[in-house]
């Protein structure tokens, strides 16, 4: 099974945002950040599977399965101008997706912003490797997570079947990040940013020059008001994203696309 993702936006744009959601979350997370883009980009908002009750047998196995879903759609997206966003677990993810493209299709990625996420190194220093989730991890620890990281209404809290599937969601996804391998993969040509919240305590900002290692060129790091979901707390990650697209879409990245496209044929 591939993954899903829900388009924002006109399919016709002349550049895509495509967007990794965080552990734990979905791709309806980051429909309040997309709104008010320009009408030149179309957002792919990727989900990992699994996500819904009855789907349980579709999630990902580990990390590396996590990237195979992933690879094929995320491929087919790159035929234009992009830039890739991945929060947290979503980072990793589109980090190692990065890294998987021909040189023709990576040249079409502007930047790739990394939110809130561990470096590759200090990821892998700290996966685990336990054969299944809930192994290393307790659902009593993993619920702990989900208060600790916030970004859930109060009342979710309320309700225990509701807690209950946001446990196994993220205790789920936390099994991925606890499975990360780097897998080396090319990422040259590609700028980075690395973005994080200045009162996220789950982000140690000793940690984010980690992530200069991952490529030759200098990476761009940027602090932004809030917490581990600064993103949707103020518009100011919102407002730097357009930013970042509107450089997508000048005329002289739109004719580095086209030779690339056309280098294709």
């Amino acid at each position: 099974m591939t993954a899903a993702f829900l388009r924002v936006g006109p399919s016709d744009a002349s550049t895509r945002l495509l967007a990794f959601h965080h552990a734990g979350g979905s791709a309806t997370a980051y429909l309040p950040f997309v709104r008010g883009l320009r009408d030149e980009t179309e957002s792919l908002l990727f989900e990992l599977p699994g996500r819904d009750e009855g789907e349980e047998a579709l999630r990902p196995a580990d990390f590396e399965d996590a990237v195979e879903r992933l690879a094929r759609d995320f491929h087919a997206a790159v035929d234009r101008p992009c830039v890739v966003f991945g929060h947290s677990l979503g980072g990793l993810l589109a980090h190692r997706l990065v890294g998987t493209l021909p040189e023709d299709r990576r040249a079409l990625v502007r930047t790739v912003v990394v939110s809130a996420s561990a470096s590759p190194r200090r990821a892998a220093d700290a996966a685990t490797m336990p054969a299944a989730p809930f192994v290393s991890r307790t659902r009593a620890s993993v619920l702990d997570d989900l208060r600790r990281f916030g970004g859930c209404p109060p009342e979710l809290f309320e309700d225990p079947e509701l807690v209950e599937h946001f446990v196994d969601v993220l205790g789920h996804d936390l099994h991925l990040a606890d499975t990360y391998t780097p897998g080396g993969g090319d990422h040259r040509g590609v700028p980075y940013e690395v973005w994080y919240g200045t009162e996220d305590e789950t982000t140690a900002p000793d940690g984010l020059s980690d992530w200069a290692d991952c490529g030759p060129d200098p990476v761009v790091v940027r602090g932004f008001p809030g917490g581990h979901f600064y993103l949707f707390e103020r518009p100011d990650a919102g407002s730097a994203l357009r930013e970042l697209l509107h450089k997508a879409a000048a005329p002289h990245s739109c004719a580095s696309a086209a030779a690339a496209t056309e280098g294709e044929r």
